[in-house]
């Protein structure tokens, strides 16, 4: 009696981690797509001086480590709705410094947003000169 007690207290544990992982998944994945879709179609992603773009195409490489988790954090939070595209620009300016590309990479970012939020630029990036 025990036994079938342990067996079906392990099945349900099994059943309840499936659930969690399925659930978690799907977002995680399409974060993970947004970010290579951004890499490409706003290349050079270039925040103050790191090169985002080459660094979510090669796990972190190009971009400064403490730089890159800032970004990836931000990035999710925007992409999540937690964050708006106004407080995005600014943290990421405060935390990764200004530069040149940086109007142009924010653009871009958040003309890829799906379902793209209010008052986000409709214009694509321009190309790389």
């Amino acid at each position: 009696m025990m036994r079938n007690f342990h067996t079906i207290l392990s099945i349900l544990a099994f059943l309840l981690a499936l659930v969690a992982i399925s659930c978690a998944s799907p977002q995680q994945d399409s974060y993970n797509t947004f970010l290579n879709k951004i890499a490409k179609a706003c290349d050079p992603l270039i925040i103050g001086s790191d090169n985002m773009g080459q660094a979510i195409t090669f796990n972190g490489l190009g971009a400064n480590n403490e730089n890159y988790t800032t970004f990836l954090r931000q990035t999710q939070a925007l992409y999540e709705g937690s964050m708006s595209p106004a407080v995005y620009r600014q943290t990421l300016t405060d935390n990764l410094g200004g530069g040149s590309y940086n109007d142009r990479s924010f653009n871009c970012i958040i003309a890829h947003l799906p379902g793209k939020q209010a008052g986000a630029p409709a214009e694509p990036a321009p190309p790389a000169k």
